[in-house]
Formats: structure tokens, sequence, C-alpha cells
């Protein structure tokens, strides 16, 4: 059987995920079911901020959605620029784009909630694409911002699938940008295309900024080994 890999970004009415605030991202650590057609999902999420409006956030967020039952947030860790949390919900399955994708026979490899948005990477038949499709759009309550479709699946994607969600909750936008705009000229190319002082041009910045954030980066990555 043949598989195409499936990214999708979507905006969901009246679901918690779109009271969510631009400082807080999250990914899906592990879904069970009941036999109660409830829906318990466990998550980990970063909050830029303190740890007590980070949590007050994340209630806010949850309390808006009728959907969900109940909920615990436990905090995890913080230190001076965000905190860590553990969110367990249970939900009304038939709610979720999780469920939908259940119904459909499709691997959820990456699900995360960013900016107000869910983001889904998913691996499903080939014959499964245009299903998939008119499901999100027969939902009114579904807004499809992104949908990007590939039939070519091989190991670096599925490695950059499961390793994208960490780098995502662990670099902040400047530094993403910083690390997208490298990757576009040539800096990391070997030989080397563009030099840092390039790099900084292109970016606006100090040379000495470049270098500094480029260690950070790394430092953050080194502590995921």
């Amino acid at each position: 059987m043949s598989y195409s890999y499936l990214n999708v970004v979507v905006r969901h009415d009246d679901c918690w995920s779109k009271f969510t605030s631009y400082n807080y991202i999250d990914t899906l650590v592990n879904v069970e079911y009941s036999n109660f057609d409830l829906l318990k999902a466990t998550r980990v999420a970063i909050v830029r901020g303190s740890k007590i409006d980070g949590k007050s956030q994340i209630k806010s967020a949850l309390n808006k959605d009728r959907s969900i039952v109940d909920f615990e947030i436990s905090h995890l860790w913080s230190n001076s620029k965000y905190s860590f949390y553990l969110i367990s919900m249970l939900q009304e399955s038939e709610k979720t784009m999780i469920n939908k994708f259940k119904n459909k026979n499709v691997l959820i490899v990456n699900s995360n909630i960013k900016d107000g948005k869910e983001v889904y990477d998913v691996i499903m038949p080939r014959d499964f694409k245009h299903m998939i499709s008119e499901t999100l759009k027969d939902d009114n309550k579904i807004n499809v911002v992104d949908f990007n479709l590939d039939d070519k699946i091989d190991e670096a994607r599925i490695f950059r699938i499961i390793s994208r969600n960490s780098i995502s909750m662990l670099l902040t936008e400047k530094e993403q940008l910083l690390m997208k705009k490298a990757r576009e000229i040539g800096y990391f190319n070997t030989p080397r295309e563009k030099n840092s002082q390039e790099l900084a041009e292109e970016l606006g910045v100090s040379k000495m900024n470049i270098s500094l954030s480029l260690r950070n980066i790394l430092k953050k990555i080194s502590n995921l080994i």
C-alpha cells in the first residue's frame, strides 16, 4: 500500500485551541478513548511568561470549550522566560480533529497548538487524501488555514516531522526566523555560500547578535541529546 503525508493547519471554532494566546504552544503526547464517547488527551505545553499567568491562561481557554468535561493542569517546571505544564482533559470525542482522523484510519504523527491554530502531521493511504479533504470542508466549525499534501515519504521527512515540534517549542520566533534564513541563503551548506556577516546583513542585525543567537540555539538543541 502507498502512503501520503499531509500537514494541515486549522482554526477550530468553539474549540479551546482557538482561545490560546500567541505565547502558548503545546504537543500532544497521549490519547485514550473511553466507552462513553469521551477522549482523554494529554498534552505538554509551554507558555512564555510567569507561572501564575501561564496557568490562568490555559484554564481560561479550556473553560470556554463546552465539549470539555473535565481537565487538570499540572505545573512541571519554570524559568525566568517560560513555564512547562502537563494538561490532561476529558472531551467529547466527536468534537475533536483527533477523532475525525481516527475515524478515517489516519495516523497522527505530530499534533500541536500554536498561535491559536491546530497543526497536524499525518500519514495516510494515498486513496484517502480526497476523503480527508472533503471531511474537513464538511465541518463548518473548521477553517482550513493550510493544507499541504505530498506523496513522498522518506527517512528525512519522518525525522523532520518528529523533531520539528520540539524545536518549535524551544526556540523563539526570532531564533526560528534566523534558522530559516540561514538555511535559505546557504549558511549551512558545504562549502558555505554565505558567512555570518552576510547572514547578519540579511536580518538587519549585528554579526555579534548572530553569533550569540546561534550559540544559544545550539545550547537548547544540545540539551535534547
